[in-house]
């Protein structure tokens, strides 16, 4: 029996609807806003990595490392380029460090799959060529082929005419534009190069390319 002045029903009032559903929104606002914010995060990761001055320093290393790893420390040069001529390096007097802005490689490109004449011969010191060199605020290497034991530079000048030239950095900081190294005992240079130099894009981020590369002793050791 139904009292007088009294209501009865089975469903939810509108304000009890309207809070059910903010409290049920609260938890997915939260994972929402997590979400983008690590969408967000992964894609500054990636864009960091994949930048232009990340791609540079990482071309720069591995072409350096490759060359050297092929070369012989018997017939290379790190120069200092002066009003254009390239000027073979030498220590301050008392010092055995040699500094420049360029080095010279030579190396074997295609060895033979087995042993043959040509590997005994001790004056081939290098089938090829890799001239790495500061051009303004860019690092390019020249790749050409040894001819009659003459590469990339020649009394000064360089003189190939036949060759592939890779820009491998730009942006370069050309603060301290003696990028090269290399010890240098008795007139003789120990065959370990070094590169470092530092890249710097127009978002001020700055990448520094520390490396050394130990160039082999004679083919086919």
């Amino acid at each position: 029996m139904r009292t007088a002045g009294t209501t009865h029903s089975g469903g939810f009032t509108l304000v009890e609807l309207i809070i059910t559903v903010v409290i049920a929104a609260i938890p997915i606002f939260a994972i929402g806003t997590l979400l983008v914010g690590a969408q967000q995060g992964w894609q500054d990761s990636y864009n960091s990595v994949h930048k232009e001055i990340q791609q540079d320093a990482l071309a720069t290393m591995t072409t350096f490392g490759n060359i050297g790893r092929k070369s012989n420390r018997s017939n290379y040069k790190v120069y200092r380029i002066i009003q254009g001529a390239f000027i073979e390096a030498t220590p301050a007097s008392g010092d055995t460090l040699a500094t420049g802005q360029a080095v010279e490689m030579h190396y074997w490109e295609n060895p033979p799959a087995s042993l043959d004449l040509d590997m005994l011969d001790t004056t081939n010191t290098g089938t090829h060529f890799a001239l790495f060199y500061l051009d303004g605020d860019e690092l390019k290497v020249d790749l050409g082929e040894v001819v009659d034991g003459i590469g990339a530079v020649n009394n000064g000048s360089r003189t190939a005419s036949d060759v592939e030239t890779q820009v491998l950095a730009h942006n370069v900081d050309t603060t301290n534009d003696e990028i090269f190294s290399h010890t240098v005992i008795g007139g003789d240079g120990q065959g370990c190069v070094r590169l470092n130099l530092n890249l710097e894009d127009d978002d001020g981020q700055r990448v520094e390319v520390k490396t050394a590369t130990l160039l082999r002793i004679v083919w086919p050791q």
